[in-house]
């Protein structure tokens, strides 16, 4: 599934992706800092609670349509791209969970011993801290994804994503619906006798990956669209927002969650997001590129040096109570470790390829054949 994009497709036409994926980024801190809570609960509901929910689809369809447009007729080329691919996710998600391990600990995470069950369940499903899921959930869409686009009509791949989707809503923000309308409560109290939540590899992440890969597989226009066609995706765009926002309070006034991951419109509104940053006229950028990612990973422990600090000078009321002031900090010192640790990658990166090609041409030199002059 996957078709390169048209010749002549520069970098600059999907530009916007990189701003849209790392304002969602700094979402993912809102949605942990709650940043209005201190102003308005209500609007701080509104940000952090409901549009913050667009943020973790939009990585999704960013991953699927970046990965799948890199696929071509070639099966085998395909599946060493996907193995390429998840592979680095599953070194990135190594390196976040030793990173995070001495929170774990300081937490009590292992103060009752060590329980491999429960470890193995938390590397393959929840993440070992509280955000880590995204990894081990990417690394199972993606495949899943894979297989199921590899089947002879794509038709059986949309209606697999759907289902499995449809099933985590119901044990996530329509689970009061799901007990006591369709009666699944043993369904769900056995399933959870294995996970903590649906919204992870299995439920949550195939359709957005598989909305990335159908997307992927159309041609995207070369030139900027009119500027009518731009305002329409936008308006689209924000009134799925919109109804995301009605949807979150809808289900929340009956009191229908368990948890609040998972929204019907939080899909469509993520969709058209990305598809209208793919036609803003701006310039990628490297940097925001590899800052998201880290930003990610990296602002729980923002967090937590952000209240130390705080603690520590007696600035609570500044830099604890006054939810803005927080969510600046620690957005600001996410983006500051964020550049570090890119830094330090890229420089390793490059240390390991120079090595690999001085390597690589010893071995070139040793296996050439000799030569002997003679006059």
């Amino acid at each position: 599934m996957g078709t390169n994009l048209a010749p002549g497709r520069s970098s600059q036409n999907i530009g916007g992706t990189d701003w849209l994926k790392f304002a969602a980024a700094l979402l993912v801190v809102a949605n942990h800092t709650s940043p209005l809570a201190s102003v308005s609960p209500q609007a701080d509901f509104w940000v952090a609670g409901l549009i913050s929910r667009v943020a973790v689809p939009i990585f999704f369809i960013g991953a699927g349509f970046f990965l799948f447009r890199k696929f071509g007729d070639d099966a085998s080329a395909n599946r060493s791209a996907a193995l390429r691919y998840t592979n680095k996710i599953a070194l990135l998600y190594g390196l976040s969970i030793l990173i995070y391990l001495p929170l774990n600990m300081y937490k009590g995470d292992f103060a009752n011993g060590f329980d491999l069950l429960a470890a193995a369940r938390d590397i393959a499903l929840d993440g070992t801290f509280y955000h880590l899921w995204f990894f081990p959930a990417l690394w199972i869409g993606t495949w899943l994804i894979y297989g199921l686009t590899r089947l002879p009509s794509l038709v059986w791949a949309w209606a697999a994503a759907i289902a499995l989707y449809a099933f985590g809503l119901l044990g996530d923000s329509y689970y009061g619906f799901a007990v006591d309308v369709l009666h699944l409560k043993p369904v769900f109290d056995a399933l959870y006798q294995g996970m903590d939540y649906t919204r992870n590899g299995l439920f949550f992440a195939p359709l957005p990956i598989l909305a990335g890969a159908a997307l992927a597989r159309r041609k995207l226009p070369t030139s900027p669209l009119p500027r009518s066609a731009n305002f329409r995706l936008g308006a689209a765009a924000i009134l799925a927002l919109a109804l995301l926002i009605a949807e979150g309070l809808w289900i929340h006034r009956l009191d229908l969650p368990r948890h609040d991951s998972m929204y019907l419109f939080s899909i469509p509104a993520a969709f058209l997001l990305f598809v209208w940053s793919t036609t803003w006229n701006v310039r990628g950028s490297e940097r925001l590129r590899a800052w998201r990612t880290w930003i990610y990973i990296l602002h729980p422990l923002a967090i937590v040096l952000v209240r130390g600090a705080a603690e520590a000078v007696n600035g609570e009321r500044l830099l604890i109570a006054n939810s803005p002031v927080h969510y600046a900090a620690v957005c600001l010192l996410s983006v500051a470790l964020s550049a570090f640790a890119a830094a330090v990658m890229n420089r390793a990166g490059t240390r390991r390829r120079a090595a690999h090609d001085e390597k690589r041409g010893e071995d070139l030199s040793s296996s050439a054949p000799s030569r002997r002059f003679s006059r």
